[in-house]
């Protein structure tokens, strides 16, 4: 998928995390879009579970990360599906978003 680098981006990222302030002064915010798809013909299912145990997984990571260069992060699970789907041009019968994180300098 191409990536939309529209100038009023942040705005509709914004918008679809409830106006959370963190996403308007972080260095970078990191949306995981799933597609359940590509899970289930292999786990059938266990699909779902395993959706939401990988972004778990790759959201600690980035804790992680953040930690190690000394940056703030913080996971967001508050957002609106439709939203999100406007924003980013998703087709929700067939992705979505599962979880995002902002990073950035802390206090």
């Amino acid at each position: 998928m191409q990536l939309d680098t529209r100038e009023d981006m942040l705005e509709h990222i914004s918008q679809a995390c409830f106006e959370q302030p963190m996403i308007r002064t972080s260095a970078v915010t990191f949306i995981w879009v799933a597609v359940p798809y590509r899970m289930s013909w292999r786990y059938n299912e266990r699909t779902w579970r395993y959706l939401h145990l990988d972004a778990g997984h790759v959201c600690q990571d980035l804790y992680l990360a953040g930690e190690a260069i000394h940056a703030g992060t913080c996971a967001i699970g508050a957002y609106s599906d439709e939203l999100f789907a406007l924003a980013l041009g998703l087709n929700i019968a067939e992705e979505f978003v599962i979880y995002a994180a902002t990073i950035g300098k802390k206090q």
